[in-house]
């Protein structure tokens, strides 16, 4: 089975759900490589000290660090703006490997968690790509 890399930009209320479900999945098959939470206070970055997932507070770092090495950025942020500085900085690195994770998949997935709250979308416009 082919192991996926996970990039989350992220740990909040939401970041913190997905990351923890990624971390309950065996790293065999998914394995959170790092993060970017620039909140320093965020007890989740505890944990990831713990399993030796490395923060970055800057997600352009991370990105031209790790390069190709990531397979998947899921950025829980929800800003548009983020996400459109995220797939500059691929096309900027000639990155044609890393998948970011679009807006709309974000709540597929969160659909999907058994424990979700109902997220407030009115503030998104569009939650494409």
């Amino acid at each position: 089975m082919r192991q996926i890399t996970v990039l989350m930009i992220g740990l909040g209320r939401i970041g913190g759900k997905f990351y923890q479900q990624f971390s309950g999945i065996d790293e065999s098959r998914v394995k959170i490589i790092a993060v970017s939470e620039p909140n320093l206070a965020n007890p989740l970055l505890k944990d990831c000290e713990r399993r030796g997932i490395p923060n970055f507070p800057n997600y352009e770092q991370v990105i031209r660090d790790f390069g190709a090495k990531i397979d998947i950025i899921m950025d829980t942020s929800n800003r548009p703006e983020l996400k459109l500085s995220v797939r500059k900085l691929l096309q900027e690195t000639n990155n044609q490997h890393t998948v970011l994770v679009p807006m709309i998949v974000d709540y597929l997935m969160w659909y999907m968690l058994q424990d979700a709250e109902i997220l407030p979308q009115a503030h998104h416009e569009s939650i494409g790509y």
